[in-house]
């Protein structure tokens, strides 16, 4: 069995290689849903009391809201903002904080804390990355290797059907502005 549950927290951030208008200064509502998989415990009842499930997640939540995710840099000015108040503690400075970047570093803040199955980061009501944990592995077996083309694991190759779908996707975002 699987469960869920919820948590939301308001941030800004700039996504400066965005072709589009998200490389200007923005902010969500995220949405982000932690969900656990086993067994009924017989004695409890529960996969997991969503009480604990809380106590694990929401410290790294209130981290995050209300906060700057990334840095304030933008590659066209000669300046960064620097204010430690606004930043996620943790979140390295050169953090690029797409959707799906910021769920790896989730699942890295969660890791031996919570035995979680899937994670997803809803971004807009509309947009949303979910990982999964066998994705998680790939993806940090990926970054150790040191690139993305050395020993890349078959599940992350894209095949070209999804370059055109990714390329399409780029293409109206380009559009829309």
């Amino acid at each position: 069995m699987e469960i869920s549950k919820e948590f939301r927290f308001e941030a800004s951030h700039i996504l400066p290689r965005h072709p589009g208008k998200c490389s200007r200064l923005h902010g969500h509502s995220w949405k982000l849903t932690v969900s656990v998989k086993g067994l009924i415990n017989e004695t409890t009842g529960f996969v997991l009391d969503y009480g604990y499930l809380s106590a694990i997640v929401k410290p790294l939540i209130e981290d995050l809201d209300h906060r700057h995710l990334g840095t304030w840099y933008h590659p066209m000015f000669d300046n960064s903002f620097t204010e430690e108040a606004y930043f996620v503690h943790g979140l390295p400075f050169d953090f690029y904080p797409s959707s799906e970047n910021l769920l790896i570093w989730i699942a890295d803040q969660l890791e031996g804390k919570l035995a979680w199955s899937q994670l997803e980061l809803e971004e807009t009501c509309t947009s949303k990355a979910i990982l999964t944990y066998k994705d998680y592995e790939a993806e940090k077996y990926r970054q150790r290797s040191g690139s993305i083309d050395r020993k890349k694991p078959k599940e992350l190759l894209q095949t070209d059907e999804e370059k055109q779908v990714v390329e399409a996707g780029i293409q109206s975002r380009k559009e829309e502005d």
